[in-house]
Parts: structure tokens; sequence; C-alpha cells
């Protein structure tokens, strides 16, 4: 016969269970919380912001072609400051002036270009597990590009308009996301093994089992007696075992002294 559960035993079984799930809850939020502080390493992320402004060809006064034609143009930048002219010159002044080593293909990695959407401005990120450290290769690349960017491409005024700065808060990784996904994970392990553990334990817990599954007749049922009723009981059952204790005693005691009679 197959066994189901309706919503209400599910409910006290959850009920029954409840300190175990609280407990599985509580360690799936302590293990998220080591990973998180303990084993991960956070990174930090700085950004430059830049804007390029284009030498305007003879004869042409068109500001939104012109402005078009900049935004366009972006997608150059990117590669530009991706390309070994700038990641070679940010390579040697972060090596001689900070003593930053890196290699090209991590500079690559670390930096990338972000462009705001139908915008001239655009900006440099920075990467790193150190605060300073993000900052400084973004600013360093942004001061790169600005001298490469006036010489090799026809340009008018590269412009910063805002540096990158020491970030205090890491981006990765998300410190409350991953405390919530342990919760969420222990609570599921938990209730899980509330579940499972009470379709693993064969015991007999009401008389249904008996009457339905076994079809046996109740001759009849035993109520549960708590901790303080059983005391209780059991000190007036003995009572009357000292009594009959005092009384044996006593005959016996009576009996020696006929004897010596």
């Amino acid at each position: 016969m197959e066994e189901t559960i309706s919503i209400l035993e599910l409910f006290h079984i959850l009920k029954k269970k409840a300190l175990l799930i609280i407990m599985i809850t509580i360690t799936g939020i302590g293990l998220a919380a080591g990973i998180t502080f303990f084993l991960i390493t956070p990174i930090y992320d700085s950004a430059a912001q830049l804007i390029v402004q284009n030498k305007q060809a003879e004869g042409t006064t068109n500001l939104q072609n012109d402005i078009n034609g900049n935004v366009l143009l972006i997608n150059t930048y990117k590669d530009m400051i991706k390309g070994d002219i700038v990641i070679d010159a940010v390579q040697k002044e972060l090596q001689n002036e900070y003593q930053y080593t890196y290699s090209n293909n991590e500079l690559k990695k670390i930096i990338e270009v972000e462009q705001a959407q139908n915008s001239q401005m655009f900006r440099i990120i920075a990467t790193s597990p150190e605060p300073r450290k993000a900052a400084t290769i973004a600013n360093v690349t942004a001061a790169t590009f600005q001298e490469k960017a006036e010489s090799v491409l026809e340009v008018s005024k590269v412009t910063i308009t805002s540096k990158g700065f020491v970030p205090s808060k890491a981006i990765f990784p998300n410190n409350k996301l991953n405390l919530l996904i342990g919760a969420v994970i222990g609570l599921i392990l938990g209730i899980g093994l509330a579940l499972l553990s009470e379709l693993l334990d064969k015991t007999i817990k009401d008389d249904r089992f008996i009457a339905e599954s076994l079809g046996l007749p109740i001759l009849g049922q035993v109520s549960e007696i708590s901790k303080k009723e059983l005391l209780e009981n059991s000190g007036v059952v003995m009572k009357p075992k000292e009594d009959t204790h005092r009384m044996v005693s006593n005959r016996t005691v009576a009996s020696r002294k006929r004897k010596r009679v």
C-alpha cells in the first residue's frame, strides 16, 4: 500500500523537526560566510571617465553628425586602449613608477572599456584584488591613452572628466547574496533531511498503521504518561512496599523474642 502524506501531516513533521531544520540552516549560513569572508579573494574596480573631441572637417556644421561620428569612433578607441601601443606604455610606467609587474596579457584582462549608450563618454575600468592598484592602473591607462590618441588619431582633444578613485567596497563577492544562498540551501537540506528521516522511520506512530496497514483489530490504547506523572505514580507504588517491608521486619523480631522465651 502506497504511503501518502497530507499537508497537515507535512506541517506536523516540519514542526517536530524544526530544531533540526534551524540548525542545518544556520550551518548553511556559517559555511557560506566562511567561504565568502575567508576563502574567496575580493575583487575591486576603479574607473576613469574620458571624452574625445574630433577635429571638424572644413565646411562641416552639422553638430548631430559630429556626435554620431564620435560615438562610432569609440569602438576604435576601445581597440586602441587594449592594443599594444597603449598597453606597452602602461606596462612600462607601472613597472618604473609604481613597481607593479604585469604582463601584456594580464593588463588586457584587467582593463575593460565601457561606453554609455548614445554618449560620447566612455570609462576605462581596471579590476584588482588590491583597491589602490585598481585605481592606479585605471588612471595610468587613461593618461596614456590621452597622450597616444592625440598623436596617433586625428582628434582635437582627449579630456579625462573624472579620475579613478580607490574603492572601499569590493564588487565581488556579493556578501549578502552569498549568505542568502547559504541560508536557502541550508533550509532546503534541512527540510529534505527532516522528511527523509520521517520516511525512514518505521516505528508505529499511531493506531491507523495497525488497522490500515496490518489489518489487525485495536484492543486498547495506553495513554502517554509524562515524567511528572510517572514520578508521582512511582512514589505511590513505593510506599506500600516500604510498609510491607516494615511489617515483615516486625514479625521477624517478634518471632525471635518468642524463641528466646
